[in-house]
């Protein structure tokens, strides 16, 4: 990626290269080689072949150049891996050495690749004019990354050659600078001239202040903020600040939820339309964007792969220059346009903008973000991490690995009579799973390992020569599968490799089936080295309660929180806690939920408008609904309700029945935790109130209990890590979609005796300091008081 600061524009001889030379298609698993065990044996053997060589040979030879153009300086920067001197037809030849570490036959190999012989002809180009000379050679020097096996291929050219194949290679890429030269200054211009949009919300002056001095002073900070303060903004408006004074290269708006997401792409184009030009571009997954039904990234099964690379960098400078956001709409409109994949095209346009919304993932998960995003800008980067509260079991997902003797059955098949040599390395992995499969008790429902080392080995030797096949097998029936078990087993070797103080592994049996986990109980240590990297990062969220529970956890022991007030009027919110309901296991039945649709028949009554209950599982949503589809519930309202798997149009749908003014009530039965309970805008009489069933505890699970004596042992609570703290932070989370704005009156009702209990009190927020106790004999009148309280004060 190219930088630019103080009108100099930085780029590397790799990425030149790379960027306008690339060709071909798309394949699934074509970056194989790509994956961290690969690259770190790569620079191992990289200073293997340097260390050899003749005392005359000069290693990592760092090389620049430098042009004057129009309104800025283009630099080029690269590391030669070696320059050495070589007696050629009785001739002294100086050539630049350009060490590649790969798994292909060294055999097969018969002239350089093309990508490879363009590097070093820019090194041999760069050293050849800074030293005046006629001519210079060029080796590529191919080694087996097992094997250790080594060939060379060697030529000569003239510099008058490579002076001209290099100034069409610069020509090239002058188009791209000056582009991103003339959209940076528009940027910074715009931004000195942008003003805040709105007058300020109680709190949301403080909050935006916090945040602009957290990135003034490189710091990462938390900060809990009320549903309402308008957070968003908050953090997004003093963020471009610092990138329209070049001290910050992007701003990452990282979230976990599409709702989340498109706040912040709201806020971009309203921002946009106050004259703010800014590049910015959201990141969808995937299966969201695909063009296709299945998702096949391979030439024969899609016509955007074939040929992809020849077409991309036409299709992105055309999508730059269009002037147009970079939209989900634009993206497909370009990408059809071209004929290349949209995904593809959304993660170059975001090396690119200013401005990147995406998932967690696409920075925190090695093995899901791109180096390409992220480390042209490494500390220039300010990251805003949305509901932050969701990144902890994100986090433990990303850092977490999992294999099972199931995973082996389709590559054993495949390679039985394919491939000896595999089949061996596969049944070398299987013995070593089995050898732990044997310290298992049966009689537990899940098995703590003091370590997995017998699975180092076994895969470490499989990886390499499973790659090799799939670089040169690339078009056969169940290479999709092979290459999903190749990532598989890639990453379990990766986390096993770099496993800390923060894991636990344990086992399981399913059925007959044997798995193993490496699970990430504390991600603290991996998330604080990406967020060192950054040049500030604001943890935000409604609810990051206990603060240190989260601190820990997020790698932010070190790091400030801050917490902002309330900006809205208690007396505009109800808060109750039924004492004769609970959601206990030992107590669930048709008894207790007839007794929560008699609560939400008393609501209806007091004021009419629109609802939502949360419950603790689909199982109890489907119980309590059947009841209230036969009580007088479903005679005065619409009952509607979440299903498992909702797509992006069924959610729409069903948030949209709330905005509706017209027709019958709407009594929303949802799932506590989920899509509806957060990141939600239900405005105005949008929503007037919300049931929450139960305290939001997880289901007992070998994970959560795994989890749990992790943290017992620490003397730390461990129920309270595993179960109450998350448990409590969907309650939170759910309460908060009722009251969105300062002009918002509404209720909210905990139904649960358990939320009388004082550890559980401990958690709620400042604003919940009073609440009514309430059963089915007064509920009715403390609504009605409430609400002839509100109807008073407004007229």
């Amino acid at each position: 990626m190219l930088s630019y600061q103080k009108g100099i524009v930085k780029t590397s001889v790799r990425h030149l290269v790379e960027f306008l030379l690339r060709t071909g298609s798309i394949t699934t698993g074509s970056a194989l080689s790509a994956n961290p065990e690969a690259m770190l044996e790569g620079g191992r053997l990289h200073r293997k072949i340097q260390r050899t060589q003749n005392a005359t040979y000069q290693s990592e030879v760092p090389l620049k150049m430098e042009w004057q153009e129009e309104g800025y300086i283009l630099v080029l920067e690269g590391r030669a891996d070696g320059i050495d001197r070589m007696n050629l037809e009785e001739e002294n030849v100086i050539y630049v050495d350009e060490i590649k570490c790969v798994y292909r036959n060294i055999e097969e190999i018969e002239e350089a690749d093309f990508l490879h012989l363009a590097q070093a002809k820019c090194y041999a180009y760069m050293y050849g004019h800074k030293h005046g000379l006629e001519k210079i050679g060029i080796q590529i020097t191919y080694c087996h990354l097992e094997t250790e096996e080594i060939k060379r291929i060697f030529s000569v050219y003239s510099m008058e050659e490579l002076s001209l194949w290099f100034a069409d290679l610069l020509d090239s890429y002058r188009m791209w600078a000056s582009y991103y030269v003339a959209a940076r200054k528009q940027r910074n211009e715009s931004i000195k001239q942008l003003k805040f949009p709105f007058d300020f919300r109680p709190g949301q002056k403080k909050m935006t202040a916090i945040a602009y001095q957290a990135m003034e002073s490189k710091k990462h900070i938390f900060l809990q903020a009320p549903t309402g303060v308008g957070k968003t903004i908050s953090t997004i408006y003093p963020a471009l600040k610092e990138l329209g004074e070049e001290k910050a290269e992007n701003i990452f708006y990282l979230t976990a939820k599409t709702i989340t997401r498109t706040v912040a792409e709201d806020t971009i184009k309203l921002l946009k339309k106050q004259g703010l030009s800014v590049s910015a571009v959201t990141i969808t997954a995937k299966e969201k964007i695909c063009i296709q039904k299945e998702v096949q990234c391979n030439p024969e099964s899609c016509e955007r792969a074939k040929g992809h690379f020849d077409r991309i960098n036409e299709a992105l400078y055309a999508l730059l220059d269009s002037a147009c956001d970079i939209s989900r709409e634009n993206l497909l409109l370009y990408a059809e346009r071209y004929n290349v994949c949209p995904y593809e095209l959304s993660f170059e346009a975001a090396v690119w903008s200013d401005c990147i919304i995406c998932d967690y993932n696409y920075v925190f998960d090695p093995h899901v973000n791109r180096k390409s995003l992220i480390e042209g800008s490494l500390r220039q980067n300010i990251y805003l991490i949305d509901e932050a509260h969701n990144l902890l079991d994100r986090a433990r997902d990303m850092y977490s690995a999992d294999i099972a003797k199931s995973d082996f059955k389709v590559p054993k098949k495949y390679f039985k009579d394919r491939n000896r040599f595999l089949f061996k390395k596969l049944n070398n992995c299987i013995i070593a799973l089995r050898k732990l499969e044997k310290e298992f008790h049966e009689e537990k429902r899940f098995h703590l390992h003091r370590n997995a080392d017998a699975m180092y080995f076994p895969i470490f030797h499989l990886i390499g020569p499973l790659e090799e096949y799939l670089t040169e097998h690339d078009n056969f029936q169940e290479r999709e599968e092979i290459v999903e078990f190749y990532f598989k087993i890639s990453h379990f070797y990766m986390i096993l490799d770099n496993m800390d103080s923060g894991y636990e592994i344990y086992s399981e049996k399913r059925g007959r089936d044997f798995f193993l986990r490496l699970f990430c109980v504390d991600p603290s240590e991996q998330i604080e080295e990406y967020i060192e990297n950054s040049r500030s990062s604001i943890f935000f969220s409604a609810t990051l309660l206990p603060v240190q529970y989260y601190r820990q956890l997020l790698g932010g022991n070190r790091f400030e929180a801050y917490q902002i007030a309330s900006p809205f009027q208690k007396e505009k919110r109800l808060l109750a806690i039924t004492e004769d309901v609970t959601s206990r296991y030992t107590r669930r039945g048709e008894w207790e939920y007839r007794k929560m649709v008699g609560y939400l028949e008393l609501s209806l009554e007091k004021q009419t408008g629109n609802y939502m209950i949360f419950f603790p599982s689909y199982e109890m949503l489907s119980a309590v609904y059947e009841i209230a589809r036969d009580s007088n519930l479903a005679l005065v309202s619409e009952l509607v309700v979440q299903e498992p798997f909702m797509e992006e149009k069924s959610r729409e749908d069903f948030l949209e029945k709330f905005r509706r003014k017209e027709g019958k009530p709407q009594i929303g039965f949802c799932v506590l935790g989920s899509i509806f309970s957060e990141g939600i805008d239900l405005t105005g009489e949008s929503l007037i109130g919300v049931v929450i069933v139960g305290t939001g505890l997880p289901q007992i699970c070998n994970e959560r209990e795994v989890i749990r004596e992790y943290f017992d042992r620490q003397q730390k609570k461990g129920y309270d890590y595993a179960y109450r703290y998350p448990g409590m932070n969907k309650v939170l989370q759910a309460a908060g979609r009722v009251i969105r704005t300062a002009q918002d009156t509404g209720t909210i009702l905990l139904m649960d005796e358990r939320f009388l209990e004082r550890e559980n009190q401990k958690l709620f927020p400042e604003e919940w300091d009073s609440y009514y106790g309430v059963n089915r004999q007064n509920y009715g009148k403390v609504l009605k008081d409430f609400w002839e309280e509100r109807r008073r004060r407004e007229s």
